[in-house]
């Protein structure tokens, strides 16, 4: 499949404040997907040709590093395809499940593939790069094998490698500000949902108080809530009602609109389904954006080719993006 180049327009001209009750009675939703257009909110449906004080990045997800299917070379061709791009992104932000099933590892084989996902991240691109945490991510977490004492146990392995003390944090760049999420919790041993924790939601508060009035975009693993779910996905009617397990988005979207009223947040960002899904809803959107990986390195999910988005943040609060394939084949 070609690549799709076609820009889809972020928000307005004139971003204002994210109101959550405007968001919970007014909210249209629009999704991408197999058979589906994209649609977009009028005020932004033509795309914004010239921008003199714009910036490009790059949003990556599910890579899961493995050394079987060619994921090694497939990720170096990745890497390698963003110098290629027009303007080159000044920035990458990754989405969790860095790599596959670090969760059933031991001790040794996680840390050891966590050293070669991060040697070959660094071998193929200098771009700063800011991780975000995905339910694959936590070493040792589903092998019982492994104790919880171990000093790299879950996510203390992460915390290690990246040299950071917590798994949310926020920069800024550009004139935007930028917020990496963690919202997989683990439950019982194996187990994990979708949440944005109390603690967390409380910092994100202050933090975007502190942001002021700079635009603003969110980035996570799973995502917040997911329509192409209840399209070709995981949801089903059981009894006359739609279910959805909270192992496919978050059970507690509300906890996020709650932190996010009266801030300029423009896009949630998010992956974990490997497919593409946009939901936009009175001045947030919600964008699912595919994976890398594809289906796991089995070829395409789907629709949705390996592939990542491209975003262009514009001095005026509004962005544009597409989705890039980036010509992956797997081994025959």
């Amino acid at each position: 499949m070609a690549p799709n180049n076609k820009p889809s327009s972020g928000r307005s001209a004139t971003p204002g404040r994210l109101s959550r009750r405007r968001f919970l009675t007014g909210s249209t939703a629009a999704v991408t997907g197999a058979a589906l257009p994209l649609a977009t909110r009028p005020i932004m449906a033509e795309h914004r040709t010239h921008h003199s004080e714009s910036f490009r990045m790059v949003f990556m997800t599910d890579i899961h590093w493995q050394d079987q299917h060619g994921a090694p070379e497939a990720l170096a061709k990745a890497l390698a395809s963003l110098q290629r791009l027009d303007p080159t992104p000044e920035l990458i932000v990754n989405g969790g499940d860095l790599v596959h099933n670090s969760k059933g590892m031991t001790v040794d084989s996680g840390e050891r593939s966590a050293d070669r996902f991060l040697a070959s991240w660094r071998a193929n691109t200098d771009l700063p790069t800011y991780h975000a945490m995905g339910n694959h991510d936590p070493l040792g977490w589903a092998n019982p094998e492994v104790s919880p004492n171990e000093p790299l146990f879950g996510w203390d392995l992460w915390r290690e490698k990246l040299g950071r003390d917590r798994l949310y944090y926020s920069f800024d760049h550009g004139g935007w500000h930028f917020v990496v999420l963690h919202d997989i919790a683990l439950t019982e041993r194996g187990h994990y949902i979708g949440e944005f924790d109390d603690q967390q939601m409380r910092w994100l508060k202050r933090d975007l108080a502190h942001a002021g009035d700079r635009p603003t975009m969110l980035f996570g693993h799973m995502p917040p809530v997911s329509a192409i779910e209840f399209l070709d996905g995981g949801a089903a009617v059981e009894d006359g009602d739609w279910t959805l397990s909270v192992t496919r988005m978050t059970r507690n979207p509300d906890a996020l609109l709650q932190a996010l009223e009266g801030s300029r947040a423009q896009a949630f960002w998010s992956g974990h389904i490997h497919r593409r899904d946009r939901i936009d809803a009175l001045g947030l959107s919600m964008i699912c954006a595919g994976a890398i990986s594809g289906a796991w390195w089995g070829g395409p999910n789907g629709a949705t080719q390996e592939g990542y988005a491209v975003i262009d943040c514009h001095a005026d609060g509004s962005f544009d993006y597409y989705y890039h394939d980036y010509g992956w084949q797997p081994p025959s």
